[in-house]
């Protein structure tokens, strides 16, 4: 499963550049998909107005690597952008600017422009 879904990485990261330097020459099925997946993705983000990637990989039941790789394509273009943010889930004490024991995730979402 895993190596499949490398080369899946692989292929999409590989349409996506192809895609934003318009060198596609011959226009097959898969390369349609990707692009309409590409183009839900940002109507999805534009409808939202601010999405995490999470939402995003379960709203398109995609693989958040995948996911990532096309909204990258955005990025590039400036259409999204990427805010991330460390923010503590869980503090005992509610002194998060001294505890040394919270548990902090990375938070990462992408906003409209």
């Amino acid at each position: 499963m895993i190596k499949k879904q490398h080369v899946v990485n692989k292929f999409v990261r590989l349409i996506c550049k192809t895609l934003y330097r318009g060198k596609i020459r011959r226009v097959t099925p898969a390369v349609l998909i990707i692009a309409m997946l590409i183009t839900s993705i940002r109507d999805y983000v534009q409808l939202k107005g601010r999405a995490s990637l999470q939402d995003i990989a379960r709203h398109f039941r995609l693989p958040e690597s995948a996911v990532t790789q096309m909204l990258a394509f955005w990025i590039k273009k400036g259409t999204i952008k990427l805010v991330e943010q460390n923010q503590p889930l869980f503090c005992q004490t509610n002194q998060c600017h001294s505890c040394s024991s919270c548990d902090f995730t990375h938070h990462v979402e992408y906003v409209w422009s």
